[in-house]
Order: structure tokens, then C-alpha cells, then sequence
């Protein structure tokens, strides 16, 4: 672990996190990774018999290719057995084209389409981006004011208008940016619902008008820790305004008092997505991480 740690600590240094929260994060992230080498737990969730291959198959491999330790794992692109890929969850050192030749051969078996790596949001482009990660930390001084927007937590019987919301906002998108379809989709009613129940959502309201829904939740992703927005979704009829931005800075508010300065705000966004990229930067969060899809056949 310590080598991969080491390197790790180096890699993610830019996090707007203190060194000390990055190093219990990485330290228990690669901790629970390497035990997924010898957790049948976890082998036993993937299609294993589907696939024609014994359940051990899937166990975690940490590799070690030029004396350096990467850490991999199979994955399925949106569960789709069709679609695999192998995630490098840690290593050691940067990956370069003889790591991914050995990688993609050591899951053969597998049928990988590409191998996936975690980078720095900054670094330059090796391969296709999948996803961003914009975060930033719930540290507001001055608190911001807005005196015509405010959230409102939503209740069960919010429930019919904000899925009718998410159905007129996201057939919108898809009429208004074409290139969103396919890649591009609403939150799970039945998840909207849950999320209602637990007092995770909130309606956005200017003024007297309900405009907009914005859903979070604490989660992590990878080994990074915070409160994710999932989903925020602003009525055709009243874009324009910069309400979504405007909403997420009142959250950051709202979550300020719940968790302190030391947590991290976040969220995903397809790089397609640059109404999702404008609204986030306009909210004081950065593009800190990106998962990237690689082959082997050279950057």
C-alpha cells in the first residue's frame, strides 16, 4: 500500500482538501480496494455464470508491471454485460502504453473495450473523457445573499410535479442539444422519491413561482467524500437567469451550517454537457477530477 499511497498523495495533491483528509481518504480507499482481491462478496455481484467464467475471476489483481503496483478491477458501462472495461482503482506510478498492453492482457478473458483511470481534473487529455468532477469546498465568507431565490425542502407530495418537472426539462435538453441523447438521463423516479423521503431534495423557488428541483446527497465517489448534487433541473420558462448556479451557491449555504468548511461539494458531468460545465463554474466549483478511458494502442 504504501507505494501506491505515496504516488497517490503526489497524483491528487491539487484537491481542495487538506493533506491530512486526502491521506486518510487514499489510505482507506486503497485498504478496502486491495481486500477485493480475496472478497468473494464482491466477485459474486458480477455476471460471472452469464459470462462463462468462474466467480474468482472477477476478483481484484493488483499487477505489478516494471516494478510498479496497479491495482485493477472489471467493471460493466452502465451494468451493460456487452460493455466491460477494467478500472485501475490505485497504483504507484502513471500508466503508459506497456502498462495498458499488460493490463488489457492480463483480463483477456474479459473482452475489455478500454481501461479506465481517475486523473486530475487539470491534467492534459490521454484518452476519451467519460466523466468530470467538479467540486469545491463549503467555505462561504461572505454567506451568499440572493433576495428573490430561495429552497424549500420538498415533501412527499411534491412528489407528481417534481417528476412531471424532470420529464419537460430533460425532453427539453434532448430537443434544445441533441447531443445529450443517449447520454444524458433523469434521475430514477423511484430514487426521486427516496431522496424526497430522506429530506435530500429541495424546491427552487423565485418568488412566488416553484421553477426548479436541485436533489444532493453525502456519497463518495472513488476515494473522494462529499455531497453530491445528483440531480438540479431549472423549467424551460425560466432559464436564463442563472437560477441554477444561483441555486447551488444557496446549498452550499444550506449545507455550510449542516457540515462545516472541511466538506466538499461535488458533483459529476459528461463533458458534453456544457450547460451542467457553465452552471458549476458559476458556482465557485472546479473541474478537480476526470475519469478517462484508455487503450492500448498508444496516446
Amino acid at each position: 500500500m504504501d507505494n501506491m499511497l505515496k504516488f497517490m498523495l503526489s497524483q491528487y495533491e491539487g484537491l481542495p482538501v487538506s493533506q491530512s483528509t486526502l491521506h486518510r481518504w487514499l489510505k482507506h480507499w486503497i485498504y478496502n480496494q486491495e481486500a477485493r482481491q480475496i472478497d468473494n462478496s464482491f466477485s459474486a455481484k458480477f455476471p460471472w455464470k452469464e459470462m462463462s467464467l468462474p466467480q474468482s475471476y472477477f476478483l481484484q489483481r493488483k499487477l505489478c508491471i516494471d516494478g510498479q503496483f496497479f491495482l485493477t478491477g472489471p467493471r460493466f458501462l452502465g451494468g451493460d454485460i456487452n460493455h466491460p472495461f477494467v478500472d485501475i482503482v490505485a497504483s504507484s506510478a502513471a500508466v503508459n502504453d506497456f502498462v495498458l498492453q499488460t493490463i488489457s492482457k492480463e483480463w483477456v478473458e474479459l473482452k475489455p473495450k478500454h481501461i479506465r483511470q481517475l486523473t486530475p481534473g487539470k491534467r492534459t487529455d490521454m484518452g476519451v473523457v467519460d466523466q468530470l468532477v467538479y467540486a469545491a469546498p463549503l467555505n462561504h465568507d461572505p454567506k451568499y445573499c440572493d433576495d428573490a431565490l430561495t429552497l424549500a425542502p420538498a415533501v412527499r407530495q411534491d412528489f407528481d410535479w417534481c417528476r412531471q418537472a424532470v420529464i419537460e426539462v430533460y425532453k427539453h435538453s434532448w430537443s434544445t442539444t441533441p447531443a445529450l441523447v443517449g447520454s444524458l438521463f433523469p434521475i430514477d423516479e423511484a430514487d426521486l422519491l427516496d431522496h424526497i423521503i430522506k429530506g435530500n431534495a429541495y424546491l427552487i423557488n423565485l418568488m412566488s413561482n416553484r421553477v426548479g428541483l436541485i436533489v444532493c446527497e453525502e456519497r463518495e465517489l472513488s476515494f473522494l467524500n462529499g455531497i453530491f448534487i445528483l440531480e438540479e433541473i431549472i423549467l424551460p420558462a425560466f432559464r436564463g437567469s442563472s437560477l441554477a448556479s444561483r441555486a447551488q451557491r444557496l446549498l452550499q449555504n444550506h449545507l455550510y451550517q449542516l457540515f462545516g468548511k472541511d466538506c466538499l461539494i461535488a458533483g459529476t458531468i459528461i463533458p458534453e454537457n456544457y450547460p451542467s460545465i457553465r452552471t458549476a463554474e458559476k458556482a465557485g466549483r472546479a473541474c478537480v477530477l476526470k475519469y478517462e478511458f484508455l487503450t492500448s494502442y498508444g496516446f
